[in-house]
């Protein structure tokens, strides 16, 4: 089954006092790598996704953090 690239994946935080270079450290994890809504990510939870489903990290994916 092919993996559509993600055109942007939405982050939120699972701990409310996150240090903020924690979305640093995150954007090297995913890239490349597959996600979908409620993966946990470091300190994030993959919340939302675009195209919904499973996606595929890219350096085109914009990446949101909520």
């Amino acid at each position: 089954m092919q993996v559509p690239d993600a055109r942007v994946v939405v982050f939120s935080r699972t701990k409310r006092l996150a240090p903020d270079f924690h979305r640093h450290i995150l954007r090297g994890k995913v890239m490349g790598q597959t996600v979908r809504p409620g993966d946990r990510i470091l300190v994030y939870e993959v919340a939302e996704t675009v195209p919904s489903g499973t996606v595929r990290v890219t350096r085109s994916t914009l990446l949101e953090f909520r």
